[in-house]
């Protein structure tokens, strides 16, 4: 064991063991080695057999600990580290994984008072130095943090792990340069690091170097680890390649992104979108309805002799098709004379799409991507006649028992929810291809589980203000944002670790709130954004209220469908909420009060609503941003279009044929794409937008303190380059002139965290 030869090593311990079995040293050997490779439940019985052997050896108990740890059971190895101290308290070991334990278990203080007492007996221990680093970080003590990693690494000049702990802070910190130097002194020290790989990977992004390098090393991360940093990297990097080589290997993995996914759908789509573009096969395809658009296209035109059976063997399409509202024009027409061709075979037959599980596949995701954007692609007079008639048709099979094809189940579904039609619960006791049959069985159970939610919401206050009922008729219609797949998060973190990471150099007070977390989110629409904030912070505990049955509905059939429950939903109006007695640690409120008559009397109800010290998350329209929006709502005005579904179709298509140098176009965001999305940008019933120097007197005048804005590091680094004075980037006022020199750089919201100073 001692010459590193572990296989004989362990080959031999477990000979000893088995000769000797009421012998410690072969149990406790065969334990640790078992533990090295990683086999920890196997390790776990052999050194819980050790335990049982020699109850009165310290260093037993730590090895114990480790595997139980390792197991995931942290409450576990906490005691055994219990154990290994009361055995013999100046135990090191047993002192640094004691804290490793409480901190994984969200007690980081504790957690640092264990470091503490192992640093006092061994000043050396370099590990103690790294633990206690990582703890203190957490606790938002950034300085102390870099101390501790530096400690570390004069005590170990190549300790990997603390090397790429301290760049990844000073990167957080924007000091990429130093963060750059800690990421390769890293991989020196340990090559296959995932860490230091994805380190370095961000710092070359951060400096717009070439993103194939930066590539190159996070496909080693994927390989090696595949952690959550890796998979976002890697959706940054693909943003910024080219699309033409966004092929072969590098589409099947973001086709792997947007099924699991590694990202928001919605950072993922417009990507796969550009990278269908310039597929070998499917290109073309996409060119050819661009080139015909408006006209209609032959099946055999539109899809050449391979037929729809390639589209539904393409894992990138029918992933992007499923994952949210396709964003570029070319897919978009696209999808829109296949849909065509589904509604022609469902009316006339085709035997040989029938028999083709490749196709049925395709045309089941493009009915999903229509249920996706609420059947925003564009639908003539003649178009939608016909398809009415098919459902009809559809209606009154499955009245009379008669055969249905799939195909006309698909094309119907292209059109309008099948959960609507009469005698909709027929269809699941149909049997149908693989694919039809999963497509029905959702559509038919998330509609039927949505209309049970709205029965049994819970309702808070009275909605009785002209403007909120208003308001809830539009998203009762049209639910906002309609999402499909939840971004991943990390692992829950402690609110104060998470804004002292977020906004370094700000003057954020600690809320000191480690067991519990109250949090409001107030609008919280479909769900999206509540959900993460729920999984993201230790300790949580959500309530999400909003207007609209529908969409609150919605989003309790995604939480529950993704575990989530920590987070409750009600119905109740902002303007009302005063009268609750709950009060609040965090209140997030994003893109919500704009929509009110009285956006700063919404606020200060939320105000009342927090606790002193606690802190808000906001979400503003600028009027600056948004200055051609009025001008355009008038043009839609005089042309007759109102929110509507059909009337939303003919304006989309307007829209998409303006020319490129109109103002307006840079208002075809990603909401565009889906009928509640344009509705929200075009027609919305109540809208008002800010500027910084509004938002900034309201601050003053209520005793704020602006933490910082959320967006792109891009942004950002340029902001500090413009005001070098101004680290911390909290001066409304720099700001303000930075966005009259930028006028687009809070083109989707003013998005920004404040605290209320405490009392």
């Amino acid at each position: 064991m001692q010459a590193g030869r572990t296989t004989e090593a362990e080959t031999l311990a477990d000979d000893w063991a088995r000769r000797y079995p009421d012998d410690v040293f072969g149990w406790s050997v065969l334990g640790s080695l078992r533990l090295t490779r990683g086999a920890a439940r196997a390790a776990e019985a052999c050194l819980a057999r050790a335990v049982a052997l020699a109850p009165d050896v310290a260093d037993l108990y730590v090895n114990l600990g480790l595997a139980r740890a390792d197991c995931g059971d942290d409450e576990a190895a906490l005691a055994c580290y219990e154990a290994a101290l009361a055995r013999n308290p100046a135990c090191v070991p047993a002192l640094t994984n004691r804290g490793a334990a409480l901190q994984a278990a969200g007690r980081t203080r504790e957690a640092v008072a264990a470091y503490d007492a192992a640093l006092r007996l061994d000043p050396g221990h370099a590990k103690a130095h790294y633990n206690r680093a990582n703890a203190v970080k957490e606790l938002g003590l950034f300085e102390e943090a870099l101390a501790g990693y530096d400690r570390a690494v004069a005590l170990v000049p190549d300790y990997a792990y603390a090397l790429t702990a301290r760049g990844i802070l000073r990167a957080e910190a924007g000091q990429m340069r130093r963060a750059e130097a800690d990421a390769r002194a890293g991989l020196l020290a340990a090559p296959d690091l995932p860490q230091a790989l994805d380190l370095l990977a961000r710092c070359l992004l951060a400096r717009a170097a070439d993103p194939a390098e930066a590539l190159a090393l996070i496909e080693r991360s994927l390989a090696l680890d595949g952690g959550l940093e890796a998979k976002r990297l890697f959706v940054e990097c693909l943003h910024r390649l080219p699309p033409g080589q966004l092929t072969g290997s590098l589409a099947r993995r973001l086709a792997r992104a947007l099924a699991e996914p590694w990202d928001r759908p919605e950072r993922l789509v417009p990507v796969a979108a550009r990278a269908l573009e310039h597929d070998a096969r499917l290109g073309p395809a996409l060119a050819r309805a661009v080139a015909a658009w408006p006209a209609s296209l032959a099946a055999q035109d539109l899809f050449g002799p391979d037929g729809p059976g390639q589209c539904g063997d393409n894992g990138l399409l029918t992933e992007t098709l499923a994952a949210g509202p396709v964003c570029t024009l070319p897919l978009e027409r696209f999808c829109t004379l296949a849909r065509r061709c589904l509604l022609e075979a469902g009316l006339t037959g085709n035997a040989a799409w029938e028999a083709d599980t490749a196709g049925l596949r395709f045309f089941a995701a493009l009915a999903e991507q229509c249920r996706v954007n609420e059947y925003a692609f564009a639908e003539g007079d003649d178009e939608a006649r016909r398809a009415e008639a098919l459902a009809g048709r559809l209606e009154a099979a499955l009245d009379t028992g008669q055969a249905v094809p799939a195909l006309t189940v698909l094309a119907v579904a292209a059109y309008r929810p099948v959960s609507g039609l009469a005698g909709a619960e027929a269809l699941a006791r149909r049997p149908w291809p693989a694919p039809v049959a999963e497509a029905v069985g959702r559509w038919l159970a998330e509609a039927a589980e949505e209309r049970g939610y709205r029965e049994t919401m819970p309702h808070l206050t009275p909605i009785e203000d002209e403007v909120s009922l208003r308001v809830r008729r539009q998203y009762e219609e049209n639910p906002y944002p309609r999402w499909m797949r939840a971004a991943p998060v990390d692992e829950p973190q402690p609110f104060d670790a998470f804004l002292s990471r977020r906004f370094p150099f700000s003057p954020f007070v600690p809320l000191g709130r480690h067991d519990r977390l109250d949090v409001l989110v107030a609008g919280c629409g479909s769900g999206q954004h509540a959900l993460e904030t729920a999984r993201r912070f230790h300790g949580a505990d959500v309530l999400a209220v909003d207007l609209s049955l529908a969409s609150l509905a919605y989003a309790k059939r995604k939480s529950l469908a993704i575990g989530v429950a920590n987070i409750a939903f009600a119905q109740a109006d902002i303007l009302r909420l005063g009268a609750i007695e709950r009060r609040f640690d965090v209140i997030e409120s994003t893109g919500v009060l704009h929509h009110l008559h009285d956006p700063l009397a919404g606020w200060r109800t939320l105000l009342g609503l927090l606790r002193p010290g606690g802190c808000m998350r906001l979400g503003f329209y600028s009027e600056l941003a948004r200055r051609d929006m009025p001008r355009l709502r008038v043009m839609l005005q005089i042309k007759g279009y109102v929110p509507t579904p059909q009337s939303l179709r003919q304006c989309r298509q307007e829209l998409l044929n303006l020319p490129d140098g109109d103002p307006s176009r840079r208002l075809l965001v990603q909401d565009f794409y889906s009928t509640s999305g344009c509705r929200d940008l075009f027609f919305h019933v109540c809208e008002q937008a800010f500027g910084l120097p509004a938002i900034a007197s309201f601050l003053d005048e209520n005793g704020l303190s602006f933490l910082g804005f959320d967006i792109e590091p891009e942004t950002l680094a340029c902001y500090r380059r413009r005001f070098p004075g101004d680290p911390a980037a909290t001066d409304l006022g720099n700001w303000h002139v930075f966005e009259q020199e930028r006028k687009d750089t809070f083109l989707e919201m003013y998005q920004f965290w404040i605290q209320k100073r405490p009392a």
